[in-house]
């Protein structure tokens, strides 16, 4: 059932006057009513929640709908992105299937264009409607217990707690600085202890110079996944053979690691198998909030991309068509220029695909198929010199 949206009223938040009741409708729908107060604590104040860029509806003075934003810079090679990333959307049972959703999403868009953001990155089945496109796939490396190098240890390590972060956080800046997808932290600041289950090791001066995440997955109580791991590579996965030694598990896994890291590398060169999972609408997905300031950031990876492709003298203009969004990139002695959109020869024709080029989602061959991205002129081969697979990846750790 529908509703005029103008009967309800849709505000931003405000961390003073709507913490408790944004943790309360959260708890509902996500923890059957409990941790009302660790919600509160952990999972919005004190982190990465945009409270202007959310946007809550109001049936009276009860809250029935909640958007909730949460911003962050976002790697790509060696440039960030502004994405708000969304999460705890939620309706009361009793004001459902009358459009709130739709309403709140918008506006939050139209505010996340005038905070600057460029992307928005969330996970979920409903909301390719709102132009949410595939950004990324699950990947899962399994080795069996008879498959894991045997590597010693070069230092002693042991399980770190919460007063650790701040240098966890340092780190994994440090190591992660060129993986397309990754979040600059920190991100979420108040962890438990029992939430980290993170073992690192020391220098002889006590800095922490590595570390992994290790935990037994939920759907999977017979292995033992690493989630994140910071640090020398071969230390790492000497440190995860040893945890793996002290459980009954079958095997090791690896989730949420991206593939270009050099632990992946390793274990590449041996036995493994990698699951690839693809969601046809659910997933990690991908939105244009600003198509034009997206571009102007990528442009020195663009230019780069460009010089080194075959398109390095060409001269002439590349119409990127988004659908709601469109802009050209003008191309003159190896050089890029950002413009307004205007019709000429070449051009890309996509909607919410065109996101998935922009963060090298996939082989750009593969999206253009997958997406129906229409290529006239040029276009087909600018957008496999432009927009390579960058494998992005999101850890676990940050997930909205």
């Amino acid at each position: 059932m529908k509703t005029n949206i103008s009967a309800y009223k849709i505000t931003s938040a405000d961390p003073e006057r709507h913490l408790m009741a944004i943790a309360r409708i959260t708890s509902d729908a996500f923890a059957g009513g409990q941790y009302v107060n660790e919600i509160a604590d952990t999972y919005i104040d004190n982190c990465h929640y945009d409270w202007d860029a959310t946007r809550l509806i109001w049936g009276g003075e009860r809250l029935v709908h909640h958007w909730g934003v949460w911003g962050y810079p976002m790697r790509l090679e060696s440039v960030t992105l502004k994405v708000a990333g969304i999460g705890a959307v939620v309706t009361e049972e009793p004001y459902r299937k009358r459009g709130l959703m739709e309403g709140a999403a918008q506006a939050s868009f139209e505010s996340m264009r005038e905070l600057g953001y460029d992307l928005s990155i969330l996970r979920g089945r409903h909301y390719v409607k709102f132009g949410y496109a595939r950004a990324w796939n699950y990947i899962t490396y399994r080795l069996k217990a008879d498959e894991i190098p045997e590597l010693s240890l070069k230092h002693p390590y042991k399980k770190l707690d919460a007063s650790h972060i701040p240098a966890m956080d340092t780190l994994y800046n440090q190591t992660h600085a060129s993986f397309s997808g990754t979040a600059v932290r920190p991100t979420y600041r108040h962890r438990s202890s029992d939430d980290l289950s993170a073992y690192g090791w020391l220098d002889e001066e006590g800095k922490l110079i590595g570390y992994v995440r290790a935990t037994q997955p939920e759907d999977d109580k017979e292995s033992l996944q690493c989630l994140e791991a910071a640090g020398d590579h071969q230390q790492a996965l000497a440190v995860l053979r040893d945890l793996f030694s002290q459980g009954e598990y079958k095997s090791l896994t690896f989730f949420t690691l991206p593939p270009q890291h050099p632990l992946l590398q390793m274990l590449r060169i041996g036995n493994c198998v990698v699951e690839t999972r693809h969601f046809a609408t659910s997933g990690w997905r991908v939105r244009i909030v600003n198509l034009q300031s997206a571009l102007e950031k990528i442009r020195p990876l663009l230019e780069a991309r460009l010089q080194r492709s075959q398109f390095i003298e060409w001269k002439g203009q590349l119409l990127l068509d988004a659908g709601e969004q469109k802009a050209t990139l003008e191309f003159e002695k190896g050089q890029i220029h950002v413009t307004e959109a205007r019709a000429g020869e070449n051009s890309l024709e996509g909607g919410a695909g065109i996101g998935r080029l922009l963060i090298g989602s996939d082989d750009p061959q593969e999206v253009i198929r997958q997406e129906g991205i229409v290529c006239k002129g040029q276009a087909a081969g600018l957008a496999v010199a432009l927009f390579p697979n960058l494998h992005p990846m999101l850890s676990q750790w940050d997930e909205m």
